[in-house]
């Protein structure tokens, strides 16, 4: 410990963690959902679920409003601007995450021919495709909150 400090020139190191949802294929409505990456770049290698403007705005509120873990009395949180749980930036203003991680640039959702409001994207976990990650969505929310708001997302 004493030689990364002395390394690091940093007195103490903080570690900052939140969980990141994985869902199954099976909950997916691939009726509505649709492959693609963002400007035709690499395929077809994640699986879109668009948003319309008013249920952008319902999963934001409902956000907003969910129950988090409590920090212990030892936790410093200081997250890396990266990795920020989905729900702190929401706190930041509430078209946020339209021009964040669910910003559908370059996707057009081939039912409609038209750009989403949003777009939660999902990213397969695994080689079988049986479970997808959902990209950007680093979270500190209770599982029941993360069940309840995160299933308000169209398609999942």
């Amino acid at each position: 410990m004493k030689e990364i400090a002395r390394l690091t020139e940093k007195e103490y190191l903080h570690f900052y963690d939140a969980t990141s949802p994985i869902v199954t294929a099976e909950s997916i409505d691939f009726t509505k959902a649709f492959r693609a990456s963002r400007y035709g770049k690499g395929g077809e290698d994640y699986v879109n679920c668009p948003m319309t403007r008013e249920e952008y705005y319902q999963f934001v509120q409902e956000l907003l409003k969910a129950e988090k873990v409590p920090f212990k009395d030892f936790e410093k949180v200081v997250p890396y601007e990266g990795c920020m749980p989905i729900e702190d930036m929401a706190q930041r203003g509430i078209e946020t995450l339209a021009f964040g991680p669910l910003r559908p640039t370059g996707l057009i959702d081939p039912r409609t021919g038209k750009r989403p409001y949003a777009v939660v994207q999902l990213r397969p976990e695994n080689r079988e495709g049986t479970l997808y990650n959902m990209v950007g969505f680093q979270t500190k929310l209770k599982y029941s909150e993360q069940d309840r708001v995160f299933r308000l997302i169209p398609r999942t």
